[in-house]
């Protein structure tokens, strides 16, 4: 049977459905074929017919529901992703459970298209209609979920940095819980996936930082960038929201430290790979606002700083603006730092460094001696080369006079002299400003520790000499002479005439030999004479022999 008759005219109407003061002639029939709740919503009513159902806060408001009514009729409906989210928030709200099922086949072929492409696009509009009126339904028909999941999927392969300017804007706008939901479902092993995101989202919501809306870095590559005007050309075509909404307005303290705690304490140490300018930023919001993660973001600007490889060698590209915010924050967390003895060692190594710049400049001070000296625990230094040669620097200045004898006091008490070599103790010892006696007591405690060096020397020396005297073979030992010296298995030796010369004789006589040895007996040891063929001959230089083989 055709309803589309009666919905349009309204005849023979049972029910009549009140929407923000618009009245829908409608007929029960269909209604309960298609709806729980109207079903629910007639049978608690305590009058008779023609009913009258009035919908208060109806997501979507009259539009939307002029075209569930005709649902109802079964009149075909338009869907697409302009009026998705609102027929689904309404599908919920009225308990349709076969517009439901469809409208999510329809949503999940719009996101496979956002998996395919790993466009971040599609669901970040897709999202943004979800803000507002229909976010109570939106989540309870799991539209945020199945939206925050393919966002997750795109940036674990990487499109994060191809963030353009309307996505930047989308994610400004969108509630802190599904941020701290995204960050959630990102896996743990590829938090930093999730970075851009929350760059973006504290950047915008905190920090008021209008730069973020810029376009990527310049160093992107050519096909990434021409991937980013692609993206762009199809939001602006194809998922462009409904209604350009109006820019978001500012967040209240309260929010903004809600905003900085929570993205601070989910993400942990992944911020770190945020670059130091964002980290100054955000603690120095941080300390404004007083929020709880001020700690936090002070030990990562200092690993940021002391992670540095070559950090003596690039002191003079931290600025004194830099160093002294980072100087007082350390200050502020001593103790803090002192719990790990590897950041300690970090810092000794960056505080002496830029003490030793300020006093090649001339500018360092007695005031800035004392806090850059108290930034960490004076027994929990290894050297205090550094500050004595400071020192001497600013006790030799003119305005040094004009100190107190209590304020040169409390300069002396930042040095442990006990802790300094010979070069520092050989360049102070002419300063009359410092006591010889203190002088004389760290010359006491570096020969002392030079004696205890030279005995513990001595000591692996002695343990080294009776180590390699065990492991060294004994040659008096019987066993030795036995297995080196046993004559029997030794070879036997050829036995040689012994040679002569008559070189007194004269040349003529035959008497002479040139020969060294008794040719034949030689060859005769070698092979006997029945083998060989010998015939005696007379030469000039006196008498050999001749063997035939």
């Amino acid at each position: 049977m055709n309803f589309e008759k009666f919905r349009r005219t309204g005849e023979l109407s049972d029910i009549t459905v009140v929407v923000d003061l618009t009245e829908f002639k409608l007929h029960t029939f269909p209604l309960f074929t298609k709806s729980d709740y109207f079903k629910k919503a007639v049978a608690a009513s305590t009058s008779s017919a023609p009913y009258v159902v009035q919908l208060k806060d109806f997501p979507g408001g009259v539009d939307v529901f002029n075209q569930l009514a005709d649902y109802f009729y079964s009149i075909p409906i338009s869907i697409d992703h302009k009026n998705i989210v609102p027929l689904r928030s309404a599908a919920c709200f009225i308990e349709c459970d076969t517009l439901g099922a469809l409208l999510d086949e329809r949503f999940d072929k719009i996101l496979s298209v956002a998996r395919i492409k790993y466009d971040l696009g599609i669901p970040l509009v897709l999202l943004e209609q979800c803000v507002g009126q229909y976010q109570q339904w939106a989540k309870q028909a799991h539209i945020v979920d199945k939206c925050l999941e393919v966002i997750i999927e795109s940036l674990s392969f990487g499109a994060g940095p191809q963030l353009t300017k309307s996505d930047r804007e989308i994610i400004s706008r969108l509630p802190l819980d599904w941020i701290i939901e995204l960050i959630k479902l990102c896996p743990k092993e590829n938090k930093n996936a999730i970075l851009p995101f929350a760059k973006h989202y504290i950047a915008a919501n905190v920090l008021d930082q209008t730069s973020t809306h810029t376009s990527p870095p310049t160093n992107t590559t050519t096909t990434t960038t021409t991937t980013t005007t692609e993206n762009e050309s199809e939001h602006q075509s194809a998922f462009t929201p409904v209604a350009r909404k109006e820019d978001t307005p500012s967040k209240t303290n309260d929010e903004k430290r809600a905003i900085l705690d929570e993205i601070v304490k989910e993400l942990g140490t992944t911020l770190e790979q945020l670059p130091l300018t964002w980290h100054n930023a955000a603690y120095e919001k941080a300390v404004e606002l007083k929020c709880e993660c001020e700690s936090t973001l002070s030990s990562f600007i200092t690993q940021a700083i002391l992670n540095s490889s070559d950090l003596e060698d690039n002191m003079e590209n931290i600025s004194d603006d830099v160093m002294t915010r980072l100087l007082e924050r350390v200050s502020k967390h001593k103790d803090e730092h002192s719990k790990d003895p590897q950041l300690l060692a970090k810092l000794s190594i960056l505080i002496d460094s830029y003490v030793e710049q300020l006093r090649q400049r001339g500018t360092l001070t007695s005031e800035q001696f004392v806090k850059l000296a108290t930034c960490i625990p004076k027994e929990q230094r290894s050297s205090h080369d550094s500050l004595l040669l400071a020192l001497d620097d600013i006790l030799k200045n003119e305005k040094s006079t004009q100190l107190s004898n209590t304020e040169r006091e409390e300069l002396l008490n930042q040095i442990d002299f006990s802790r300094v070599t010979e070069e520092t103790i050989a360049a102070c010892k002419n300063n009359q400003l410092i006591p010889q006696q203190v002088i004389t007591e760290a010359a006491l405690s570096l020969c002392a520790k030079l004696r205890n060096q030279l005995e513990e020397t001595q000591t692996r020396l002695r343990s080294a000499e009776s180590e390699l005297a065990r492991s060294r073979p004994s040659y008096t030992s019987s066993s030795y002479r036995t297995r080196h010296l046993d004559v029997s298995s030794r070879l036997p030796t050829r036995t040689r005439t012994t040679y002569t010369n008559s070189y007194e004789l004269p040349l003529s006589t035959s008497a002479y030999s040139s020969s060294k040895y008794d040719s034949d007996s030689d060859m005769e040891h070698v092979l006997p004479l029945r083998y060989l063929g010998v015939t005696n001959l007379v030469g000039r230089y006196g008498n050999y022999s001749s063997y035939r083989y």
